[in-house]
């Protein structure tokens, strides 16, 4: 069965939660304040899954494919235009497979050395699942699972880290995503899109990865 973004009903919604006073939202993580000086950020390659669990299937492995190269993509949207990012590419890696054994922060060190960093960025994608459908009628909506860790070389501490997680719902599923569905012109959004929404929350609530 498709779903569908209902005109009539999104009105009949607003008016209630007007009426309720209604004003909840999704808990988020409060910004993080500078702890640490950071001079320079590492920003490595997206990785996925795949890399830790050799019993997801080729259909879902050729799904997170294709969600690491756009991963990458918005990485650098993201942070483009900062002094203070060094994007590390996979032929900058080579040579260091080497290290990927060893323990995470002896090879964050090697790698933010060799960039002149004393912080490194990793992302990692759990699913990414495309909507089957048009932007207002959809067999399935689109999903997105994503995690990130900022950390400090110097001493190992974690600056920065959450996780995004999401299957789009409509209004009528969950009244709550008002405020986002509003945002989304009641429409049924990309896994690109909503990636992209998920890093700018994300990266939002890091002092270090904020915009400016």
């Amino acid at each position: 069965m498709r779903r569908v973004f209902r005109g009539p009903w999104i009105l009949a919604v607003c008016l209630l939660l007007s009426l309720a006073g209604c004003s909840a939202k999704q808990e988020t993580e409060k910004p993080q304040e500078p702890a640490v000086a950071v001079t320079c950020i590492a920003v490595l390659p997206a990785a996925s899954v795949v890399n830790y669990d050799e019993t997801i299937s080729f259909a879902e492995a050729r799904k997170l494919q294709k969600g690491i190269q756009v991963l990458d993509r918005l990485l650098q949207e993201q942070l483009a235009g900062r002094k203070d990012i060094r994007f590390v590419s996979d032929s900058q890696l080579y040579g260091m497979e080497g290290t990927l054994s060893e323990n995470f922060l002896v090879q964050a060190r090697k790698i933010a050395h060799r960039f002149s960093c004393n912080a490194v960025l990793e992302t990692t994608l759990w699913r990414y699942s495309e909507r089957v459908g048009g932007r207002y009628t959809a067999k399935e909506p689109a999903s997105v699972t994503f995690e990130y860790r900022l950390v400090a070389t110097d001493n190992g501490s974690v600056l920065c880290q959450g996780r995004y997680d999401e299957v789009q719902k409509s209004v009528l599923e969950n009244l709550y995503n008002l405020r986002k569905a509003r945002e989304r012109g009641f429409t049924w959004v990309t896994a690109e899109e909503l990636l992209r929404e998920g890093l700018r929350d994300k990266f939002d609530q890091c002092s270090y990865l904020r915009g400016e």
